[in-house]
């Protein structure tokens, strides 16, 4: 668990690589990425976010906007928004991102699956469940078709759809 002396450090650190480096230098950009991953788990969202964003500006200026690791940054900030419960926002991040990786990746790739099960997780959480069951059962489906029924992620996508089947009959009484 991150503390406030490792954060402290990180900051020092990401000072001392910006003006040593510049702000857009690999290593900077790390410290930052680490940053930004220290301030989500101790729930500083905001700050996470700042964080995230400024890294994907230099990752899609160096590397361009579908390269893996701009690909994995913006994932990042995804997932931080889903976090803070901005949903309404993490849903076109996942999206583009599911496009781009199942383009660039295929859509059996890992990265690609659990962007779409991110994606799933984020209608589900608006209460849009008929798109949440549609991305969940094809999740599903991709799932044991390249990792078999008794993968630990193809259980946790079936567990995914009988959830969200769950609290579509709840809502429906």
């Amino acid at each position: 668990m991150p503390t406030q002396r490792n954060i402290h450090e990180l900051e020092a650190l990401l000072v001392s690589s910006e003006e040593d480096n510049g702000i857009d230098h690999v290593d900077t950009v790390e410290i930052r990425h680490k940053l930004a991953h220290r301030y989500r788990a101790i729930q500083n969202f905001d700050k996470a976010i700042m964080l995230f964003k400024r890294n994907i500006s230099t990752s899609e200026k160096s590397l361009g906007p579908t390269h893996m690791i701009t690909l994995r940054r913006r994932s990042s900030l995804a997932n931080c928004l889903y976090a803070a419960g901005r949903y309404e926002e993490a849903i076109p991040n996942f999206t583009s991102i599911l496009l781009d990786r199942s383009r660039s990746l295929g859509p059996y790739h890992p990265d690609s699956l659990r962007t779409q099960g991110s994606l799933a997780n984020c209608y589900r959480a608006i209460g849009n469940l008929e798109k949440s069951l549609r991305l969940h059962n094809e999740n599903l489906r991709l799932r044991r078709r390249v990792l078999g029924s008794r993968d630990l992620n193809t259980i946790a996508s079936a567990k995914n759809v009988n959830i969200t089947k769950h609290l579509m009959t709840t809502n429906d009484q």
